[in-house]
C-alpha cells in the first residue's frame, strides 16, 4: 500500500497546476501586461504563492513524508519522496505572511526597476530594494535555524539543492588564479585581427524571423512554445508551453540570436523532461545549475562553436544586406561573435569575461544576505569590484551596473553563482558528448543535431530530478564530478589555438 505516498502526490498535483496559472502571470506581466495591470496582477500572482506554500507547509505533510518512508515505493517514487521532503524543508517554517509580504514587495520592486534602471535611478529604486531585501533576509535566517547551514546558504537551496558556497568559493578561486591572465593573453591576440564592425540599422522584424528559424534549427517544439520580447530574455511557462524572451537591438542582430539560443537550451531542457509523473517534483529540472548548463551548452558549446557559426552564416546573410563592399567571410562571423572583451553588461558579455560578472555578483550577494553589507553599500562595492576584475569603472552609471539584472529587484539572490557553475557543467558535457559521439564538429557543421540531443536526452533530460546532482554528473561524465579543467581547456582550445 502507498496510500500516504498517493496522498503526498496529490497534494503535488495541486501545486503544479497553481505553478503553471503563475508562470504564466508571471510571463505577461513581463512581456505584454498594461502598465497599469501592475497593482492587480502582483495581489493575484501572491495570492497563488500563498495558496501554494499552505499547500506544500499543510500540518499533515511531515506525518504523510514520515509514513510514506516505509510504504513499499519503487526507485523512481523514493526519489519524488526525497524532492517533496526537500521542497517542504524549504518551505514548512515560513510564515505564510511573510511569505505573501515577499512576493508583494518582489512585485512591486521588480516592475519600478524597469523604469527606474533606464533612469538611471538608484534612490528610488532604493526604497522598493530595502523592503525585498528584508524580508528575504527574514526568509534566509528561517531558513538557516531550519537546515543548519548559513543564510545565504539557505537560499541557494531554492536553486541548486545542496550546493554551498564553500564549494562556490573553491570554484570561482580556481577560476580567478588563471582567467585575468587567459583573458589578457586573447585580447592581446585578438587585437591583431579586429572583428568588421557592421554599422546598420537592422530591421527587428528580420532579427525575430532569425532568431526563429535557428531555434527551429535547435529543435524548439513552436507547437508547444513561443518566442516574445522583453527587457530581460528569460524561460518561462511550463513543460507544455514553454515561453522563452529575447531583446532586440536595431544596431546588431547578435544580442537577439544568442538570447534567443539560450533560451533555447533552458526551453528543450524543459520540453523533454519526463512525461511520467510530470506534475511531481522528480519530473522537474534537476537545479538551476544544470539548467544554465542547458542553455549554455546551446549558446556556447554549439552556437558560438565555429563549425556552427560556418552552417548559420549563409542565414545570417540571407535576412540582412550589409554595408555594401563589407565582405562578411565566416571568419568575420567567427570573429564578431567571440570576441572577447571587458564590458558593462553581463548578458552581453564574453564566454571568457562572462564568470567575473558573476563572481562580483555572487561576492556582493553572500555579503548582504549574511548582513555583512547594507544595500546602500552596493553600488560602491560594485564599482571597486568591476575596476578590480576587468577594469571598468561604473561610478554613478548604475543602468549599467548595479541596476542591470532582474534578479535582485526580484529576489532571486543565490541565484547568480548557478550561471558560471552551469558554464563550467557545460563545458565538461560537451567533453563527454564529444567521446561518445564521433566527428561532432563535422555533426555540428552538418546542421543535423539530433545525435547531440539524444546525447542530453539520455544523460540530463529524461532524468529529471531522478538522481541528485552529484550522482547525475558521474553517470554523465563517467564516473567524475564536476571539474574546472574540462572549463579552462574549452577556453584555450577556442581562444587561443
Amino acid at each position: 500500500m502507498k496510500k500516504n505516498y498517493l496522498k503526498l502526490c496529490a497534494i503535488q498535483e495541486k501545486i503544479y497546476n497553481l505553478n503553471h496559472a503563475k508562470s504564466i502571470l508571471n510571463w505577461d506581466q513581463a512581456t505584454i501586461m498594461s502598465v497599469h495591470g501592475n497593482h492587480a496582477r502582483s495581489q493575484s500572482i501572491a495570492e497563488i504563492s500563498g495558496l501554494i506554500h499552505q499547500l506544500i507547509s499543510k500540518k499533515n505533510i511531515k506525518k504523510l513524508i514520515l509514513a510514506s518512508q516505509v510504504e513499499d515505493l519503487n526507485e523512481l517514487e523514493r526519489a519524488n519522496l526525497r524532492e517533496i521532503k526537500n521542497e517542504w524543508l524549504l518551505t514548512y517554517n515560513l510564515p505564510k505572511k511573510l511569505i505573501t509580504a515577499n512576493h508583494l514587495s518582489k512585485l512591486k520592486c521588480e516592475f519600478e526597476w524597469r523604469k527606474q534602471r533606464e533612469q538611471n535611478d538608484w534612490k528610488g529604486f532604493l526604497i522598493n530594494f530595502r523592503k525585498v531585501v528584508n524580508h528575504t533576509r527574514e526568509e534566509a535566517k528561517i531558513l538557516s535555524n531550519t537546515l543548519n547551514i548559513s543564510p545565504y546558504d539557505a537560499l541557494i537551496q531554492r536553486y541548486d539543492q545542496g550546493l554551498k558556497s564553500n564549494e562556490i568559493d573553491k570554484l570561482f578561486l580556481q577560476l580567478k588564479k588563471w582567467l585575468p591572465k587567459l583573458t589578457s593573453q586573447i585580447c592581446k591576440k585578438q587585437k591583431k585581427n579586429k572583428p568588421v564592425q557592421i554599422k546598420k540599422n537592422l530591421d527587428i522584424k528580420k532579427q525575430k524571423k532569425l532568431c526563429l528559424e535557428i531555434i527551429k534549427l535547435l529543435g524548439f517544439n513552436l507547437n508547444r512554445g513561443r518566442l516574445d520580447e522583453s527587457i530581460h530574455p528569460f524561460c518561462g511557462g511550463v513543460k507544455e508551453d514553454v515561453r522563452i524572451t529575447t531583446r532586440f537591438h536595431k544596431s546588431t542582430f547578435l544580442h537577439s540570436l544568442y538570447a534567443s539560443i539560450h533560451e533555447t537550451g533552458h526551453a528543450r531542457y524543459e520540453q523533454n523532461l519526463p512525461s511520467a509523473m510530470y506534475n511531481q517534483p522528480v519530473s522537474r529540472a534537476r537545479s538551476m545549475s544544470i539548467h544554465e548548463s542547458q542553455s549554455l551548452f546551446f549558446e556556447k558549446q554549439i552556437g558560438c562553436n565555429p563549425n556552427f557559426i560556418k552552417r548559420i552564416s549563409p542565414i545570417i546573410k540571407r535576412y540582412f544586406d550589409f554595408d555594401p563592399g563589407l565582405d562578411l567571410d565566416q571568419v568575420d562571423f567567427f570573429s564578431l561573435i567571440n570576441t572577447v572583451q571587458p564590458s558593462y553588461i553581463r548578458v552581453d558579455a564574453d564566454e571568457v569575461t562572462y564568470p567575473i560578472h558573476i563572481i562580483v555578483r555572487y561576492e556582493i550577494e553572500k555579503n548582504l544576505i549574511n548582513g555583512d553589507i547594507e544595500p546602500e553599500d552596493m553600488p560602491s562595492l560594485w564599482n571597486e569590484k568591476m575596476i578590480k576584475y576587468l577594469g571598468i569603472n561604473t561610478n554613478r552609471n548604475y543602468k549599467d551596473g548595479i541596476l542591470q539584472d532582474i534578479h535582485w529587484p526580484g529576489g532571486q539572490f543565490g541565484y547568480f553563482p548557478c550561471y558560471t557553475v552551469g558554464a563550467i557543467y557545460a563545458a565538461q558535457w560537451f567533453h563527454f558528448a564529444s567521446k561518445d559521439i564521433d566527428n561532432i564538429d563535422q555533426i555540428i557543421f552538418s546542421g543535423n543535431l539530433e545525435i547531440i540531443f539524444e546525447w542530453l536526452n539520455k544523460n540530463i533530460w529524461s532524468n529529471g530530478s531522478k538522481f541528485e546532482t552529484p550522482e547525475l554528473t558521474k553517470k554523465a561524465c563517467k564516473g567524475e564530478t564536476l571539474n574546472v579543467k574540462y572549463f579552462k581547456k574549452h577556453l584555450e582550445n577556442r581562444y587561443l589555438i
